[in-house]
């Protein structure tokens, strides 16, 4: 998937950070699960998640899979936990893609442990994490 998105002209790049629970959890689907993953993401008409072990692009696929936001270059060897946060590259290709990042995201860890909880059934004390939503206001 690198290879397209680069093919693609960036309005912005900005140097930022994925939380570890939610870098974690993707590494976690992309072992167990396989890759690339391709997430469709509710509530973002036309939108899906394209998750490969050096990328995560959220993709319109009404265009053609032309790429909206992409998360690239994740340093995770700088952490010295898991539970650290992993610097990354987040690319605008959109004028308006900083307005869905969180929503990209947090819907994201919704469907990618609904995905392995429907490949892993666990007991009820075993389910695999996922992010609280978080109330506006």
């Amino acid at each position: 998937m690198k290879t397209h998105i680069d093919d693609v002209p960036k309005l912005r790049t900005e140097s930022t950070y994925i939380e570890g629970q939610r870098y974690n959890q993707v590494r976690l689907g992309l072992l167990r699960l396989g890759g690339p993953i391709r997430l469709p993401l509710p509530g973002l008409r036309g939108m899906d998640l394209i998750i490969d072990s050096r990328s995560w692009v959220c993709v319109d696929r009404t265009l053609y899979d032309l790429p909206i936001l992409a998360w690239t270059d994740f340093n995770y060897r700088q952490r010295n936990g898991l539970h650290e946060k992993v610097s990354c590259l987040l690319h605008y290709y959109h004028v308006h893609a900083d307005l869905i990042t969180e929503t990209v995201l947090t819907t994201m860890m919704t469907m990618l442990a609904n995905a392995l909880n429907d490949e892993y059934p666990a007991s009820e004390g075993c389910k695999v994490f996922t992010m609280p939503t978080q109330k506006a206001g």
